[in-house]
């Protein structure tokens, strides 16, 4: 494993141990909600939609916005660049992070993209059985592999996941549910969700703040 993944590793792992003893008080309901709810309306207006774009062939309900899968897109590009290969495809997803943790909304809101779907056979042990197209979202993170994401794309996708009010049990790595992917399709992300899913999205930002991670982007 090269070193500067495990150097990212570690830090991963560090801030979550240390971001306890950063806060020792404990918000008001009242100072919670009101953080919660101004977070949600400033990180919506900051989401460019794209959606328009996507012209994947059949457009169904989603059944249960149940699940959220992790997808890297194996390659560099914007985020339109995204939509336009999934489009040729006859494929399509709700989000991508591009390399700057810009966040796009790429398809319709509450339709079935066509990015999780899998074969019975291909499904690895342990995946949940009903976690398919029409009951998970799907992000697309511009990386090459799950060493190429970069803090900034870690941080958006802790906040996406905030605003769409998913749980730590909720969020997949696609290299988790099946066979035909590489296995760590997704790990950074998810491991980082599953050890931060129930911190503010301020404890996780200062958290990146106090170990003075550039948010932006790290080459």
């Amino acid at each position: 494993m090269p070193q500067h993944i495990k150097l990212f590793e570690s830090w991963l792992g560090d801030i979550a141990d240390k971001v306890k003893s950063a806060f020792t008080g404990e918000p008001g309901a009242d100072s919670a909600e009101v953080s919660d709810t101004e977070f949600k309306q400033e990180f919506e207006q900051e989401i460019e939609d794209i959606s328009a774009k996507s012209t994947q062939p059949r457009m169904d309900p989603l059944k249960n916005d149940k699940y959220f899968v992790v997808h890297h897109t194996a390659g560099r590009g914007r985020a339109e660049d995204v939509v336009n290969v999934l489009n040729d495809r006859g494929l399509g997803v709700q989000w991508v992070i591009d390399r700057d943790g810009k966040v796009f909304r790429t398809f319709p809101e509450g339709l079935t993209a066509w990015h999780a779907g899998t074969d019975e056979k291909d499904r690895k042990p342990g995946a949940p059985k009903d976690l398919e197209n029409s009951t998970a979202q799907g992000v697309e993170v511009i990386a090459n592999n799950d060493s190429d994401v970069l803090p900034s794309q870690v941080l958006a996708a802790f906040k996406l996941l905030k605003w769409l009010d998913f749980k730590e049990d909720d969020v997949w790595g696609h290299g988790e549910i099946t066979f035909n992917k590489e296995s760590t399709e997704g790990a950074t992300i998810t491991d980082f969700w599953r050890k931060n899913w129930d911190k503010s999205v301020a404890e996780v930002e200062q958290m990146f703040d106090q170990h003075h991670i550039n948010k932006s982007t790290i080459a």
